[in-house]
């Protein structure tokens, strides 16, 4: 979708910089940042929603996160999805969100 933000991203048409690329994915930092280490895993394909997701994207979504833990040390960490109406951006995205203080955490 030429509109859509992410899908610029992927096609590396933003001075966005690539955290990681796998062959399916790609992870950068969010811009409005909740915690310490707030990455966005985005699905290079454009899908909207977590219906489209197939099991071979899930389970890459789940390796790059610990990878992602293990690689920044990280004590622990939560994924969220916003879906529909919650979703800002009409692009699946698993946020990443780790070492969060207490303040942030509510």
């Amino acid at each position: 979708m030429e509109d859509c933000v992410f899908c610029q991203i992927v096609q590396g048409k933003t001075d966005t910089k690539l955290e990681k690329e796998t062959d399916n994915l790609v992870v950068f930092r969010d811009i409005n940042p909740q915690a310490a280490i707030h990455l966005l895993i985005v699905p290079k394909k454009h899908i909207k929603d977590l219906g489209e997701v197939d099991d071979k994207v899930w389970k890459e979504i789940k390796d790059v996160a610990v990878l992602i833990a293990r690689d920044r040390s990280a004590k622990g960490f939560r994924l969220i999805h916003n879906s529909g109406d919650a979703a800002s951006i009409p692009h699946m995205q698993i946020h990443f969100l780790a070492d969060i203080t207490p303040e942030r955490a509510a």
